[in-house]
């Protein structure tokens, strides 16, 4: 494994960082309990169910994340966590740190989200460097 147990530690503590504020975020919305309008104008009607969908939108987006972040939070001790799933190569520590639930590297992600806006125009991919270990 390329990383070290430092690393993964300090990916650990960003996996618990982020679902404590997805928590607290979750927590917050519920408390504040927003009720649509059901009088006034046409105008404040649309808003508020507008504003309605909007934060069970971003309820649901939160949920899928927690989801994503336990699921980070089993992988980081397996054999295989870091390494993209499409390609193999590593995902990379800063990536990780920031994504911990990523499991593809940056350039498999992007091709991905390119085929499914409909313009898919792979990157060429540079050169991996051998090392001596890989030599033996």
């Amino acid at each position: 494994m390329y990383l070290t147990p430092e690393q993964i530690e300090e990916i650990k503590k960003s996996i618990e960082v982020q679902r404590q504020e997805i928590l607290e975020k979750l927590n917050q919305r519920h408390d504040e309990d927003y009720e649509p309008e059901v009088r006034g104008d046409e105008a404040d009607i649309a808003n508020s169910e507008g504003i309605v969908q909007t934060m069970e939108r971003l309820q649901s987006r939160d949920m899928r994340l927690l989801k994503k972040l336990d699921e980070a939070g089993r992988w980081v001790d397996e054999e295989g966590f870091g390494y993209c799933e499409s390609c193999g190569e590593e995902i990379g520590f800063k990536r990780l740190l920031a994504r911990p639930a990523a499991r593809q590297c940056i350039e498999c992600k992007q091709n991905e989200e390119q085929r499914e806006r409909g313009y898919f125009h792979p990157r060429p991919r540079k050169p991996r460097k051998i090392t001596r270990r890989e030599e033996e």
